[in-house]
């Protein structure tokens, strides 16, 4: 088995994550639904296919936008490529679910994609706490 994301990893893509579903204005319940589709894996393995299936139907639902689910998705394909099982799911989506409602001082939709001095996929966990410190 490969070794597991590093947690500067994981700040990273749950930064990604967090500052896409604030921009498509994904709900808060969306990110805690999430959090629970992690338990719903008879195999705890599987955890991360199951969490970016759910993302995909709630984009056909139009709860999560497609930006959002693409990161999500591409968050599980790393945490599977490396072993990871529902706990570093969950861990994950925990730093998903704090850096998004920290994001809440700075607003969402337009508004906080038009401030972002990178783009998403450019962003890492220093540059989100560089824009909630204000800089």
């Amino acid at each position: 088995m490969s070794q597991l994301l590093t947690e500067s990893e994981m700040l990273d893509l749950a930064a990604k994550i967090a500052v896409q579903a604030r921009i498509d204005k994904v709900e808060r319940s969306q990110i805690e639904n999430l959090l629970a589709m992690v338990e719903t894996a008879l195999d705890p393995k599987n955890s991360p296919q199951i969490v970016a299936l759910y993302a995909y139907r709630q984009v056909d639902r139009r709860r999560i936008g497609k930006r959002t689910a693409d990161l999500i998705h591409e968050a599980m394909n790393k945490l599977s490529e490396k072993g990871g099982r529902r706990e570093d799911v969950r861990r994950l989506l925990g730093l998903v679910k704090w850096i998004y409602e920290a994001l809440g001082i700075l607003g969402e939709g337009p508004d906080l994609e038009r401030r972002l001095k990178v783009e998403v996929k450019n962003l890492d966990f220093q540059g989100v706490l560089k824009m909630l410190r204000g800089g």
